[in-house]
């Protein structure tokens, strides 16, 4: 897994058209209630959420991400109505052609504070609780490796 060097200056040309996981960093300033599509609407507290998601697709990460980050874009994944509200902080990523998600969003739940704000929230196609994590601090690459390490990964 690498970490973006300095995220905010990342573009997304230097992201791989490989198909793999990642995990978006969002810091959302003021609670907000969102419509998040046929999942509901929901109460977000302000402060820190982690996303793990897959990019299997044509265009690997660099299509999926550079998606994610439109302002135009049509809303086809849960994250993406958290996105126009959330300001996006970090991505870590790794290039692989098995979905990651589901083991990442673990071991994001294992950093301490951690806690799934919206059940099934980005895990509508598998059995996870959710994909999208509430966290009381900024995460941590660290953290998250550690939880993953934890995890037998």
């Amino acid at each position: 897994m690498e970490p973006t060097e300095d995220p905010q200056e990342l573009g997304i040309s230097n992201l791989p058209s490989e198909p793999g996981s990642y995990v978006l960093v969002m810091y959302l300033a003021e609670p907000t209630t969102i419509a998040v599509g046929k999942l509901g609407t929901f109460e977000f507290d302000a402060g820190w959420y982690a996303y793990a998601g897959s990019a299997l697709g044509p265009g690997g990460l660099a299509a999926r991400l550079a998606y994610h980050q439109r302002p135009d874009k049509s809303f086809r994944w849960h994250v993406d109505y958290l996105l126009v509200h959330a300001t996006l902080v970090e991505i870590w990523w790794a290039v692989e052609n098995k979905r990651k998600e589901c083991v990442w969003a673990s071991a994001l739940r294992a950093i301490p504070g951690a806690r799934v704000p919206v059940p099934n929230f980005g895990a509508s196609d598998c059995r996870c609780l959710a994909h999208l994590i509430r966290l009381k601090r900024q995460p941590t690459f660290a953290n998250f490796s550690r939880g993953l390490s934890d995890l037998g990964f």
